[in-house]
């Protein structure tokens, strides 16, 4: 007893067709037989190129979360702003040499400026007195380096209090009181406070210059070394002013050296061209300099070394 259903049967209703069969035999029923030597009807798809803009991929791999912890804060002054700054007077059991969870004390030129208010920054970075960085080309002073020391929180006012002195009334200074939260490199008395900036690095969004840009590397920063590497700081001849800003994504390129043509009996001076040798990231930028963070280097970055538009 067979009887051929007239079109392909799809493999899905195999199960189906299984059970209808065991019911009605069941029932004493004559059950067909299923045809079901046809294969059901297949698609054939063409393989396809998917494309996806270069920045989106940029952007996922340098997460600012991912570089957030190499990321410093270098600061410019010129030194009448630094003169100005508060200072730190002394600490907590008389330390010289200070780091995390120790407390200070810092002052206001005006000897009243701290005061624990909606309005008052919570969170104070620290600076060592500036050193000049100058364009290695021109010798120009492009702005007054001051060397990120750490972050300090403040904990109580600045204030004067009245007090009795051999039976005289005296003015006593009672100083702002801070903890260290944050040290990579060791805190003395007389080093300055800022106001912290660090939350806009967090808001950074990486792509390349709207126009050309090159720049030089006249510094590797916080380091005494001669060649940076991969999550170091380097510092830029060029800033705001000719068009740099955060989140600029840079290609390094190593300075080319200069060799001989041995083949040519003149012996003339040869300038290879170089590649791309790596990538930074610009994070901070004022008007005649720039910061950025090394992400990506096949090799050593040295002093000269240029930074262009990729």
């Amino acid at each position: 007893m067979k009887l051929a259903i007239g079109y392909p049967l799809p493999r899905g209703w195999l199960a189906i067709a299984a059970m209808q069969c065991a019911l009605s035999c069941a029932h004493g029923q004559i059950v067909p037989e299923l045809d079901i030597q046809e294969e059901p009807p297949t698609e054939r798809l063409l393989a396809q190129v998917r494309s996806e803009p270069l920045a989106a991929r940029v952007s996922s791999a340098l997460q600012t979360q991912s570089i957030e912890a190499f990321l410093s804060a270098p600061q410019v002054f010129d030194p009448a702003q630094f003169d100005a700054l508060p200072r730190i007077v002394g600490a907590a059991e008389q330390k010289s040499l200070l780091s995390k969870r120790d407390v200070v004390y810092g002052r206001t030129a005006a000897g009243n400026g701290f005061v624990l208010s909606p309005e008052m920054p919570r969170e104070w970075n620290i600076y060592r007195q500036p050193k000049a960085l100058k364009d290695p080309a021109t010798g120009q002073v492009l702005g007054m380096e001051a060397e990120y020391l750490g972050r300090a929180r403040l904990l109580s006012d600045e204030r004067v209090e009245q007090s009795q002195k051999e039976g005289k009334a005296l003015d006593t200074i009672v100083p702002a009181s801070f903890e260290i939260v944050h040290s990579v490199s060791e805190i003395r008395v007389g080093d300055r406070l800022f106001i912290s900036n660090e939350s806009a690095w967090r808001t950074l969004m990486p792509q390349a210059p709207e126009r050309e840009v090159a720049a030089t590397i006249i510094s590797i920063y916080g380091s005494g070394v001669a060649n940076a590497s991969k999550h170091q700081i380097v510092v830029l001849n060029q800033g705001s002013q000719q068009g740099l800003s955060p989140g600029h994504l840079m290609s390094i390129r190593k300075t080319p050296s200069l060799r001989t043509d041995v083949t040519d009996p003149s012996r003339p001076a040869l300038r290879p061209w170089v590649g791309v040798s790596g990538q930074a990231l610009v994070f901070l930028t004022f008007d005649k300099l720039a910061y950025a963070l090394i992400s990506d280097s096949n090799g050593p970055v040295q002093v000269g070394d240029r930074l262009t538009s990729p």
